[in-house]
């Protein structure tokens, strides 16, 4: 299987079906290429309920004059998607097993089986730069579409332009789409379009299972444990195939389911609540490894070509280029050995039963007494339970900064990052009351933030040397470069520590935390 391939695409339905228009009076465009004409047909393959679609992804088999096999295509952030490409194989009844388990999130394993059948006649335009490199690419389709159950369903028709802007320039992207906009061109979601086509069953808004008043206390945060299950499994195909930032963001959604149920522990029956953040302390330590190596690989190789910049050949002070070198290959391993167990984990039942447990979890919530009082009277002192909980954290630290480093083997033994977890805690918590108290908690939530920030950025640079000094005793000349990379993480860290003080002050103001009262 191929590695994703990031891009940045936008398709409209078209006015009519002449060619989109768009050419060299875009910023950073000199020519275009002759138009081609490209005939693609593709089957889609979805669950009987369309469980991908709804999730705004999609699986189909293309064969024609486009690129020939299997695709599974997710949405990104914004107009970005991620693609997975297979080898087209014999297989049409089903999906490939590869594609259905990267799917398992939507699908839940259940089969994916043909739904619609797809031709689209395209004019392709590549907009070229001044050296004639691709900068993105112009498609006219004329497509016709008809679900293949009922065997006699209508086919129905419609024009699309596409924009994909293969380099990322966000610019050039605005830019074509502005100038279609003016022509009465309609952005479309092509996944929303084709479960009109199928006339998939409407969505229906997930209730919270438990008959509450709007204004109890049980309501927003049984809404805010939705919305991070949400986002788990929206997250949860992106991080099978490795794109970009999707661990740390899985990871950021288990935490701050873990940060709710911690907060608001008198809403609900210890018993499952307990179950439930003994299984998500799990998979967020998973997740951990892979997170660390891939933002320590960032920012390792981001010093190295600062490094390089002034680095003069034959000196003998060592070649940043080799050194970076020897980073990305230690760092690759871990990496590599740290995504195979998330992926691994991914796999599991326990990751399974733990998905089934949140979704029963907010379908049929445990409570207590508590969740039926108002919001206002229940939930506001748990709020501030939880800021406390930061400041008997931020107590515990060494004033000297004597525990900055982190002990090793035993992370959660070093007070700053059980400062660092109370924050992300009291953070969690906060964000549940947006909908209650309004701006003043997004205030507190993001000094909050500014405060983890700082405990993240000691946390990097402890890590960071850390590697840097396994590197050291093969880096022959490549140790002075070592060296000078350490230095600076060693100042980092000093900065992140002395910029602690002032953070912690400034989520502690008690004009900040007024509405806790």
């Amino acid at each position: 299987m191929q590695s994703p391939r990031l891009a940045l695409t936008r398709t409209y339905l078209a006015p009519s079906a002449d060619e989109a228009p768009g050419g060299g009076e875009l910023p950073g465009v000199a020519d275009v290429s002759p138009p081609r004409e490209v005939r693609g047909e593709e089957t889609h393959y979805d669950t009987a309920d369309l469980a991908l679609a709804a999730a705004g992804a999609s699986v189909r088999r293309q064969t024609g004059d486009a690129p020939r096999g299997w695709v599974l295509e997710l949405p990104g952030r914004g107009p970005r998607t991620h693609q997975v490409r297979h080898a087209l194989g014999r297989a049409v009844r089903t999906a490939p097993a590869a594609l259905q388990r990267l799917t398992w999130a939507a699908a839940r394993g259940r089969t994916l089986g043909p739904v619609l059948q797809l031709t689209a006649d395209a004019t392709q335009r590549d907009l070229l730069d001044a050296d004639g490199a691709v900068v993105a690419r112009l498609t006219t389709r004329r497509v016709q579409a008809r679900p293949l159950v009922p065997e006699d369903s209508a086919v129905q028709a419609w024009a699309e332009w596409q924009v994909e802007v293969v380099d990322g320039r966000r610019d050039l992207l605005d830019a074509v789409t502005a100038a279609w906009e003016q022509r009465g061109a309609e952005e479309s979601d092509r996944t929303e379009q084709l479960r009109t086509v199928l006339d998939g069953q409407e969505e229906t808004e997930d209730g919270d299972g438990a008959g509450l008043d709007d204004r109890s206390a049980g309501a927003p945060v049984l809404g805010q444990l939705a919305h991070d299950v949400s986002r788990l499994l929206a997250q949860d195909p992106l991080a099978r195939i490795d794109a970009p930032g999707a661990v740390h963001a899985l990871r950021g959604a288990s935490r701050r389911l873990t940060g709710v149920l911690r907060s608001f522990a008198p809403l609900f029956a210890d018993e499952p609540r307990e179950a439930l953040l003994g299984e998500l302390e799990w998979l967020t330590g998973v997740l951990a490894a892979a997170r660390d190596a891939e933002v320590l690989t960032e920012r390792l190789l981001a010093d190295l070509d600062e490094e390089a910049t002034g680095h003069v050949a034959g000196s003998g002070l060592g070649d940043p280029a080799a050194v970076a070198e020897s980073v990305r290959a230690l760092m690759g391993e871990r990496h590599g050995a740290a995504q195979a167990e998330v992926v691994a984990a991914l796999d599991s039942e326990r990751y399974r039963s733990l998905v089934a447990a949140l979704e029963a979890f907010v379908a049929a919530p445990p409570l207590t007494r508590e969740a039926s009082r108002s919001a206002r009277k229940a939930l506001l002192p748990l709020a501030a339970d939880a800021h406390r909980a930061v400041k008997d954290a931020q107590r515990d630290v060494d004033p000297d900064g004597e525990d900055a480093d982190v002990p090793a083997g035993d992370p959660a033994a070093d007070p700053l990052v059980r400062l660092r977890r109370a924050a992300e805690d009291a953070r969690a918590a906060a964000g549940a009351l947006v909908p209650l108290r309004g701006d003043d908690v997004e205030e507190y939530a993001d000094a909050l933030k500014e405060l983890t920030a700082v405990l993240v950025e000691h946390e990097q640079a402890v890590a960071a040397r850390a590697v840097l000094e396994e590197l050291v005793p093969a880096a022959g000349q490549g140790a002075f470069v070592l060296g000078r990379v350490h230095a600076l993480e060693e100042v980092r860290s000093a900065v992140a520590r002395h910029d602690l003080d002032g953070a912690w002050d400034a989520a502690n103001r008690k004009k900040l935390r007024k509405w806790m009262s």
